[in-house]
């Protein structure tokens, strides 16, 4: 039973809103763009385990997608955490195209792609870190410790996987595509007993679920004022920042477009990269209108919800 689902990730939807409202010789861009590949990347190969496991029999586990806990000061995030009576399994998914090479002696991994070669941190000691966390993570919560497996999920069938130390714990805790289900049955098959009752078992899920802690922004990291960023409505067909306000729609001047909801982007992009609360005022500059009746009648028919002691002077920040 999947009890969180994944969500499109905040991340990916501020990297959007960044790359709209960029001019496109921005100096920040290349970086933004690279973020947005990796961030993509990664929800990808994440979306494939979930597949893996939705094909799991709905009663086995209680299915944890994209958990974010909170260990003393320390926030970690677990891809996909399966949650059962006699053990709980960490899975952890990497999306790399190319040749991956585990040096488990120095706990690095090479990844080789159109002839370059990077190196990065043993995706295995990076999920049995996680392991810690977690068990750290139950004893402050006052919770039995059950057995807590884990394995990393290469979620690219096109990925080779080299380990030439010929390490067992890399072949056993990295998985192809099609070994994951396998693995996850090997575990079933040994973790028999159950360790803790319903009521426990019931109890944990709903506290993991409540002690989830989303991602926060981001913007922070790139260094990027507001005044660098475009305003005024976007045309959704040829992209230009060309939109007037008349005859009840939204016309582009540059192309001839027309419109009805096309302000809806510009002011989800003003809550990504602004502020979470707009005014009427503001609402009209960043428009570029001019009518504040107009501004009033526009913000009343978004699914937003309004703060203040009247309709001029509230803020309105979304649900």
């Amino acid at each position: 039973m999947i009890v969180k689902r994944r969500t499109f990730p905040l991340r990916i939807k501020i990297n959007n809103a960044i790359q709209r409202r960029l001019p496109a010789n921005h100096p920040k861009l290349p970086e933004v763009i690279q973020d947005s590949m990796k961030t993509r990347a990664g929800h990808k190969g994440e979306e494939a385990l979930d597949y893996y496991t939705s094909l799991l029999h709905e009663d086995e586990f209680h299915i944890f997608q994209g958990l974010r806990l909170k260990s003393g000061q320390t926030h970690f995030q677990i891809d996909s955490l399966l949650l059962s009576p006699s053990f709980a399994l960490i899975i952890d998914a990497k999306n790399m195209a190319g040749t991956l090479t585990f040096h488990s002696p120095f706990n690095q991994m090479e990844r080789t792609f159109n002839d370059k070669t990077d190196t990065y941190e043993d995706p295995i000691l990076q999920v049995k870190r996680h392991r810690l966390l977690l068990m750290k993570w139950l004893n402050d919560h006052h919770f039995p410790q059950i057995p807590i497996e884990y394995l990393v999920f290469s979620s690219n069938p096109s990925t080779a996987l080299r380990n030439p130390n010929n390490d067992l714990e890399i072949y056993h805790r990295v998985c192809p595509p099609g070994k994951i289900i396998f693995k996850i049955e090997e575990f079933i098959s040994k973790y028999k007993k159950e360790l803790i009752s319903v009521k426990e078992y019931k109890k944990l899920s709903k506290l993991l679920l409540k002690s989830d802690v989303p991602p926060g922004s981001h913007l922070h990291q790139f260094k990027i004022d507001p005044s660098e960023y475009l305003t005024g409505v976007q045309c959704p067909s040829c992209s230009q920042y060309a939109m007037e306000r008349y005859s009840g729609t939204w016309n582009c001047t540059h192309c001839g477009t027309t419109a009805k909801d096309a302000h809806h982007q510009a002011i989800e992009d003003y809550f990504l990269l602004i502020n979470g609360s707009i005014n009427n005022k503001q609402f009209r500059e960043y428009l570029h209108i001019h009518s504040p009746k107009l501004a009033t009648k526009l913000l009343a028919n978004m699914n937003l919800k309004c703060q203040g002691p009247t309709r001029r002077s509230c803020h309105y920040t979304p649900i």
